[in-house]
């Protein structure tokens, strides 16, 4: 059967139902299978995940994070309301802190860092020995005197102690490093805060920051998030419903967009991927664009059958006209996500790949499957007459004829239409320029500044660090060799590094290294404790005596994290306020002039590598370096995609170009979005953008598709954009009011990534309805492009002519 027009070479349509029992029984057994990958997938966050693994920070991080400690730190500050630490029982809370922090699931017991820690200790020189004695371990001190003699000890080494002891000395803090591979966020998180309870009264306060919470809170609100997401899915049934139920079989893109989730999940199952809980609302993104492709279907279905009359022959003219149309929409999707798979980000790669999986099933689910389910289905009736709202408010129905012949009304609502169209474009362009990368503001954007993360996080932040970044110095000889990293000229270097950063970088906190943490002091205490020797030793011997000294008195490994033992690589432990893109990229270009200034020119230190930025605060800066130039790659190539089918589809370059700049038009609009709300690209939200560039552009392709189908049925260009309007356009309202209704109630969700997203996503498909009901047609009303006008009949196109005058 050949449906419409000469252009349907293959009848798919009759080629489905021909074998509808075989293709169902195979789409049912895959459909099975894919039940059983998605019941293996899990709620989980692996953190590193979240950052390009080529990039050469995250290659440094994995090279030395054992030893120099990793990104999943937690700072506990301990706060008195009045007067200052240094009394018993304020300093029994810090020393039960670190115990209860000691205790933690995860913990690595070595990075442990407080007051109250073995850890931390100074060198005091006895006759005959350098003996290396802990500040307030193994008990706090009881009396009077010994509560004055460590004030003292602590003032004297405040420059040491810097990162742990307050200024004003009305606070202290605790900080831990946890294995990345060992660490369950929601039990930490549970525990953590049973410590805070536990030890916050009304005579102080207690604080937490760090990666780990910031992930756990997203555990914490697991149970509300579902909730959501729940509503979320009522909300959608709840309008499609509504918009749909007159007819009996209305339900049928349920069961298409819940097959398609099936897929989706079955392949992320299989694949191993995990979900995030902040990324949980992808899923959510991913099942209402299935659904509003089945939407798209069944409303054509219902057309063609009112038409035909008959339920087989509406089944399959609706699937050989919708397929075109349907499989260019489908790959602009997949487009729209399939390329941040490319940064080399695992987290990206798994939502890339499993996105373009979900949204792929869709083409099988709705133009093969929903043919075959509706041929099936009792035939569709009318469920009841009732008076349209438009009908019952002239006003109303007044304002949609106006809406509707809009477009193809010539004079200034049209030429404005246009002419706003390309402004609107011209401003996403420079919004887009401008669009601010990694984070702005001390603390998470994924949680609102009221939160009590963000609080916690600024309330540290005013004292203490509350990132870590490390440069790792790393030579080919090994001690005793004079050019290893315990020589002088080295450990001078990382001393100049220091005082360097300390005086020019205002986010930088703490700086510490071997050489003013430990040969220093050693080197002054070893010389009864005379100022002058509080230096760097001159000769290799010396440096490295001190350094066995340090070595001998630790725990084995806990020294790894200063330098190796065999002293071929040493750390320096960069301290920061927040690893905000300003200071990140701050703390790098300081690092590239020190290299520049000091290092290079340096001859005793050819052969010395210096190589940054590791941590926690080098992770950010890695993504930083990546985001921008992911995003400008996946819409180059999402808009090749666009431009490249959309020509093949329609038989046209300008069709191709139309397109494209449809596109640009409606997706542009998130970074105008971006730049009002001063959002910048996040590991966390470009994966929620890559799916709103394909968003909605397939409203424009079924309307247009619809356009074309109309002339060559025999319809006039503006008759056939009328009827696009009044049909297809209805279809794609529809969409857009069961996708908004699902996406809406993220806006209150108690993380602010996904009130952000929420709206953005709105904001979005609203640009794309707009565009493709109103903007395209518009276009093509007034410049009628040829991929349309060739299909006009001889007679229509003299008409035409005659009426313009041309």
């Amino acid at each position: 059967m050949a449906v419409g027009n000469s252009r349907v070479k293959f009848d798919v349509g009759a080629l489905v139902l021909r074998y509808r029992v075989l293709i169902a029984v195979i789409l049912g057994a895959v459909s099975l299978f894919m039940g059983y990958g998605a019941s293996r997938i899990q709620i989980a966050t692996r953190f590193v995940d979240f950052f390009p693994t080529d990039h050469r920070n995250v290659r440094l991080y994995h090279e030395f994070s054992r030893s120099f400690g990793g990104a999943q730190s937690l700072t506990f500050e301990v706060r008195v309301r009045d007067g200052d630490i240094f009394n018993y029982p304020k300093l029994k809370v810090i020393t039960d802190i670190n115990t209860a922090v000691d205790r933690l699931p995860g913990v690595d017991h070595q990075s442990l860092r407080s007051l109250a820690s073995y850890r931390v200790s100074y060198a005091d020189a006895e006759q005959g020995a350098l003996l290396v004695k802990t500040y307030m371990y193994p008990e706090v001190p009881s009396t009077a005197d010994g509560i004055e003699q460590l004030k003292r000890l602590v003032l004297e080494h405040k420059t040491e102690l810097r990162g742990l002891v307050g200024g004003d000395n009305r606070s202290a803090v605790v900080t831990a490093t946890f294995s990345e591979y060992e660490l369950d966020y929601e039990d930490l998180f549970t525990k953590v805060q049973d410590i805070v309870k536990r030890y916050q009264d009304a005579d102080r306060d207690i604080y937490v920051a760090g990666e780990p919470l910031v992930r756990g809170y997203g555990y914490h609100y697991l149970h509300l998030i579902a909730m959501i997401l729940l509503i979320s899915v009522t909300a959608m049934l709840l309008f499609l419903y509504l918009a749909l139920s007159s007819r009996s079989t209305w339900w049928a893109p349920i069961i298409t967009g819940s097959l398609s989730a099936l897929w989706g999940l079955g392949f992320i199952g299989l694949m191993g991927y995990n979900f995030d809980p902040a990324m949980l609302v992808i899923p959510l993104i991913l099942t209402a664009r299935d659904l509003s492709h089945g939407i798209q279907w069944q409303g054509r279905y219902y057309d063609e059958f009112d038409r035909l009359g008959d339920k087989y022959q509406a089944c399959i003219a609706t699937t050989s006209y919708m397929l075109p149309p349907g499989f260019l929409s489908i790959v602009v999707d997949i487009a729209g996500i399939i390329f941040v798979a490319l940064g080399g980000i695992p987290v990206l790669t798994y939502i890339g790949f499993g996105g373009a999986a979900w949204l792929a099933s869709s083409l099988t689910m709705v133009f093969i499957f929903q043919p075959i389910l509706m041929s099936y289905l009792p035939t569709p009736t009318v469920r009841a007459k009732a008076t349209s709202k438009a009908m019952r408010f002239p006003a109303l129905r007044s304002a949609l004829d106006a809406i509707t012949e809009m477009p193809t009304t010539a004079g200034f609502v049209r030429n404005s239409l246009l002419a706003a169209a390309v402004v609107f474009v011209l401003v996403g362009v420079v919004s887009g320029v401008g669009t601010k990368i990694g984070y702005s503001s001390v603390g998470t954007p994924l949680y609102r500044p009221t939160a009590k993360i963000n609080q916690d996080i600024a309330a540290i932040s005013k004292s203490f660090p509350t990132d870590e970044g490390w440069v790792a110095v790393v030579t080919e000889d090994e001690y005793p060799s004079p050019r290893n990293v315990l020589s002088p000229a080295v450990l001078r270097m990382t001393d100049d590094l220091r005082q360097f950063l300390l005086l020019h970088d205002p986010d930088v906190v703490q700086v510490i290294s071997l050489a003013p943490t430990i040969d220093k002091p050693y080197n002054q205490v070893f010389h009864n404790d005379f100022p002058k020797y509080r230096v760097i030793p001159r000769d290799v011997t010396a440096s490295g005596n001190l350094w066995h000294l340090f070595f001998a008195g630790t725990a084995p490994g806990e020294a790894d994290r200063w330098a190796n033992n065999g002293g071929s690589a040493l750390s320096i432990r960069i301290f920061l306020r927040s690893h905000t893109f300003a200071a990140l990229t701050g703390l790098q270009q300081q690092l590239a002039s020190f290299v520049r200034e000091r290092v290079v020119p340096d001859h005793a230190l050819a052969k010395v590598k210096f190589l940054y930025l590791g941590g926690g605060a080098g992770l950010y800066a890695a993504a930083n370096d990546v985001l921008f130039r992911l995003d400008l790659i996946n819409i180059s190539f999402v808009l090749g995609v666009v431009f490249l089918f959309s020509a093949l589809s329609f038989r046209s370059f300008v069709a191709g170009v139309l397109f494209v700049l449809a596109c640009v038009l409606a997706n542009f609009a998130a970074f105008i979005y971006l730049k009002a709300r001063d959002i910048g690209l996040t590991i966390d939200t470009i994966p929620v953008i890559s799916l709103g560039i394909g968003l909605g552009i397939d409203y424009g392709i079924y309307t247009v598709a619809r356009i074309r189908d109309e002339v060559i049925s025999g319809t006039t260009i503006d008759s056939a954009v009328t009827i696009a309007i009044r049909s297809t356009g209805a279809a794609v309202f529809t969409t857009f009011v069961v996708m908004v209704a699902g996406i809406i109630p993220w806006a209150f969700s108690p993380m602010l990534f996904h009130n952000s997203m929420s709206i953005l996503l709105t904001f979005l498909m609203c640009t794309n309805m707009i565009a493709g009901v109103l903007i395209l047609p518009a276009y093509i009303a007034w410049a009628r492009p040829n991929f349309i006008r060739q299909y006009e009949k001889p007679e229509e196109g003299l008409a035409y002519s005659r009426k313009t005058g041309n």
